[in-house]
Parts: C-alpha cells; sequence; structure tokens
C-alpha cells in the first residue's frame, strides 16, 4: 500500500515536472514568436520609409530633369520662335524710353537755368580794385563779420609788397585776379603784347604767393575805349578772363559816404535782366570806412555777396 502510494506520488511530480518544463518550452517559443513577428514589424516600417523616400527623391529628381530639359527646349527654340515679336514689341519702348530721358533733360536743364536765374537775382559780387595796401585787412575783416566773399583785381608790385594780405584772400575763400603791373594807360595800352604780358607777369606772381593758377583779368580804367578787338583776341589766345563791371559805386570819385546810396539806387534800378550785378569798389580809405554801412543795406534787402568765378561768363563793356 505504502509502495503504491510512493509510486502515485513520484509519478505526479514527474507529470508535474513534464508539465512545467512543457509549458516553460511553450512560453519561451511564444515569446520568441512574438520578438520576431515585432522584428519583422519594424524591418517592414524602416523598408516601408525607405521606399517612399527613395520614390519622392527619384520624383523629385525626374521633375528636376524634366523641368531642366522645357528650360533648353524653350532657349533653343526662344530666338527661332519670336523674332517678330522682339521687333514689333522693343521697338516701340525704346523710342519711349528715349523720349522720357529726352524730356528729362529738358526738364533738368530748364531748372537748372531757372535756379541760375534766381541765384543771380538774389546775390552781388564785390569787386575791388588797385590793391592790396593797409587797408586790405581791415576790408577782410569787415567782409568776414558779414560772411561775404569778394573778388581782387590786384596790381603785381602790390602783391610782392603785401603778400601776407594776399594769402588771406586766397585762405578766406576769395576770388583772386590780376590788374596789371604798371596802371598806367600810356604802358599798359602800348601795343597787345604789353597788355598780355603784364598780366602774365602778375599772374605768375599771383601763383608764386598763393598757389593759385588764376585767370581772372580786369584792365587798367576798364576796356573802353583802349582795349581793341586785337588786344581783345590777345588776352583770349592767353586763355585770360576779362571782366568790367555795371554798378560803378564811385568811390574813386565821390570820397565820402554818398558811394553807399549811389550803390543801392544802381541795384534797385538795374537794367540788365540775367545779368550778375558786378560792383566796383577800390581799396582807399573812405570806401574800407563806410564798407560796413553797405553791407548792411546789401544784407537788408535779402542779397548774399559772392566772389566771381573762373566757370562764370565775364561782364564786359
Amino acid at each position: 500500500m505504502r509502495r503504491k502510494k510512493r509510486r502515485l506520488k513520484k509519478s505526479v511530480r514527474v507529470t508535474f515536472a513534464l508539465m512545467s518544463a512543457l509549458f516553460i518550452l511553450v512560453s519561451t517559443i511564444w515569446v520568441m514568436d512574438i520578438g520576431e513577428a515585432k522584428s519583422n514589424e519594424g524591418q517592414e516600417r524602416v523598408e516601408k520609409v525607405m521606399a517612399k523616400e527613395t520614390g519622392e527623391q527619384q520624383t523629385a529628381n525626374k521633375q528636376t530633369d524634366e523641368a531642366k530639359e522645357k528650360a533648353a527646349e524653350e532657349s533653343e527654340e526662344g530666338p527661332e520662335d519670336e523674332p517678330i515679336d522682339s521687333v514689333t514689341v522693343d521697338e516701340p519702348d525704346q523710342q519711349g524710353e528715349s523720349t522720357v530721358d529726352q524730356s528729362g533733360v529738358e526738364e533738368s536743364s530748364e531748372d537748372k537755368q531757372a535756379q541760375e536765374e534766381q541765384a543771380l537775382q538774389e546775390s552781388v559780387y564785390l569787386t575791388f580794385d588797385d590793391g592790396p595796401n593797409e587797408n586790405t585787412e581791415d576790408i577782410l575783416n569787415v567782409l568776414e563779420r558779414f560772411d561775404a566773399k569778394a573778388t581782387f583785381f590786384m596790381l603785381e608790385p602790390n602783391m610782392r609788397r603785401f603778400a601776407d594780405s594776399v594769402k588771406d584772400m586766397a585762405a578766406e575763400g576769395h576770388a583772386v585776379g590780376m590788374h596789371g603791373v604798371t596802371h598806367d594807360a600810356t604802358k599798359f595800352y602800348q601795343s597787345s603784347q604789353s597788355v598780355v604780358g603784364e598780366m602774365k607777369k602778375g599772374q605768375e606772381t599771383l601763383e608764386s604767393i598763393t598757389g593759385i593758377h588764376s585767370n581772372l583779368i580786369r584792365v587798367p580804367y576798364g576796356s573802353v575805349p583802349n582795349m581793341t578787338p586785337a588786344y581783345r583776341s590777345a588776352v583770349d589766345q592767353a586763355g585770360f578772363h576779362m571782366w568790367d563791371w555795371n554798378i560803378d559805386s564811385e568811390d574813386w570819385r565821390l570820397l565820402s559816404e554818398e558811394y553807399v546810396p549811389n550803390v543801392m539806387n544802381q541795384i534797385n534800378a538795374f537794367p540788365y535782366e540775367n545779368s550778375p550785378k558786378i560792383i566796383l569798389l577800390h581799396e582807399k580809405d573812405v570806401t574800407l570806412e563806410n564798407l560796413e554801412e553797405l553791407l548792411i543795406d546789401l544784407t537788408e534787402k535779402g542779397y548774399s555777396m559772392k566772389a566771381i568765378t573762373q566757370q562764370m561768363d565775364p561782364v564786359t563793356f
């Protein structure tokens, strides 16, 4: 009886052991199948993504190649297909552009001319003859207080004597020119060579003092009546720009403050439209004494005092 029980127990244990082993084996196989299935599924997903990207890239490459081929075909066919259009369409446009540009040029030229005329109406040009001398520095000081520029037509011996004043003129932005050497009509107007010779000597002296090569000149006593056509031609050929004046202060005659209203009266009745107002002055004591009054009157009238430039058209008698 005991042996039967032991055998039964042993049989049960063996059966349980076999069942456990079988269960473990089945479980292991099941887990491995699941892992493999997941691995296969992941691999399939990767392969699908790669296939999709590859397909998209191939499509993009194909589209790019097709676009390039189409552009190449259009480029090759364009000149042959559109020669008539390019002529019939572009030619009128070019004409239109030319018309617009020409109109712009004309308008710009008219605007520039209007501005120049306006500047002439609002400006005066003070010119001083016969210097430099003992009054020059004081004249420069008065001009500086009013921010006024002037033009100095100087005699060659005086330039050498008052070289520092000549340097100051140039440094302060005034225009500098020549008035000859002798200021003696019998000597200066002896011939065309004497006229040009005196101006060239003054030009050389001025350049040696200031470094400025000026072509501005004013002949003694003005160009009428001594500057004959032959003299004028000689001056032009030498490259000089001869200036006279159209407002005479008469400070050389009045010798008093009366020259100031004389100037203002001539300005108010100025008859030369579109011509710069060129005022004749001298570096005299009376000129200096009343120069401030003249500049006050000019400023109150709205005028600016400017220097003659070598680009301006000269005023002559």
